[in-house]
């Protein structure tokens, strides 16, 4: 039984999978499984599976109708016979040193979780990304899991970032959902479970036009109030009280954020939904002083009359400008 079983969602990336898949073929550490997820790809990129398959006995392709990353992950999860997965998008990369790096971290540190960090590149430059930490540590507490969740970063919530027991993703697997790491870090972290924080960049996140983060609007951006609203659900729930102000700061933001881009996209039902939102939370937004700043007047102007967030999407636009033309 290899070490870990790495699992890499597959849907049209031919254009970028080969550099994916080879940097998990020259990992320092040798003894791992590798299960590629073709989901249902339309071009090329099933054959290329297939390919390195041939190549390399330690890989495992599934072919699938396509079903999204979470069905992706999922299905892989199921078919991996090693003790640990970590999963990787079909377009990103892992440096050379990944699984290494992590298992000596969990030989040192027994875990459910090895959360390690990640960089962001594009056009082969990096960008250095500031560590939110720069030792090594450990949370054991549901509690202090969901704090985490606020103080170090996207990464925390990232399921691409992790080492995870594979007993634990079979029994709390990844829902269908567009922020499907996040919904499952509010599942699984309402658990006393062993997080072991590593402050090394391990992933290398691509930047590129068609990756979600550079998508535009879409009605599954929508999904954001969906984990957002499961959140404050849990915080209450496990009487977290003291942490439900950073979840309805971030419940406003998602507001100010994706009304923006559904006014953009000219989405009048996608806007509909997101004052609805907006008027259901705001007495609670309001009772917990999550805001100051910019951001409470905002919110206070919008409380009198919704429209002030048109001058918020007008003012976020004409600073987005200047900023390309000072960039140019």
């Amino acid at each position: 039984m290899a070490k870990v079983s790495i699992i890499i969602p597959i849907y049209n990336v031919e254009k970028y999978m080969r550099k994916t898949i080879d940097s998990v073929i020259n990992q320092i550490e040798t003894d791992i499984e590798i299960i590629l997820v073709d989901d249902g790809s339309t071009d090329s990129s099933g054959k290329i599976c297939d390919e390195y398959s041939t190549r390399d006995n330690r890989i495992k392709v599934i072919h699938k109708e396509n079903g999204g990353l979470s069905s992706a992950r999922n299905a892989g999860t199921k078919e991996a016979t090693s003790r640990y997965v970590m999963y990787l998008d079909g377009d990103d990369y892992l440096k050379e040193n990944a699984v290494e790096k992590v298992l000596s971290v969990m030989k040192e540190y027994p875990s459910d979780i090895i959360q390690y960090q990640y960089q962001e590149v594009e056009s082969e430059k990096s960008s250095e990304k500031q560590k939110t930490f720069k030792e090594i540590f450990q949370a054991t507490t549901s509690r202090e899991l969901f704090k985490n969740l606020y103080f170090l970063g996207g990464a925390a919530a990232s399921g691409a970032t992790k080492l995870l027991r594979r007993d634990l993703m079979i029994e709390i697997p990844y829902i269908s959902i567009r922020h499907e790491d996040e919904m499952w870090c509010t599942q699984a972290f309402q658990r006393n479970l062993i997080v072991t924080y590593i402050p090394d960049e391990l992933y290398c996140y691509v930047m590129r036009e068609g990756s979600i983060i550079h998508s535009k609007f879409n009605r599954g951006k929508l999904d954001s109030f969906t984990v957002s609203e499961e959140r404050i659900k849990v915080l209450q729930r496990c009487g977290y009280t003291d942490l439900l102000s950073y979840e309805y700061r971030r419940f406003f933001k998602i507001v100010l954020a994706l009304y923006q881009e559904a006014s953009l996209a000219g989405d009048m039902e996608a806007q509909r939904v997101i004052k609805e939102k907006f008027e259901k939370y705001k007495n609670e937004i309001n009772a917990s002083k999550a805001l100051s700043g910019k951001f409470y007047v905002i919110f206070k102007c919008m409380c009198i009359n919704y429209s002030w967030i048109n001058l918020y999407s007008l003012y976020k636009r004409s600073k987005n400008a200047n900023k390309q033309k000072r960039i140019r």
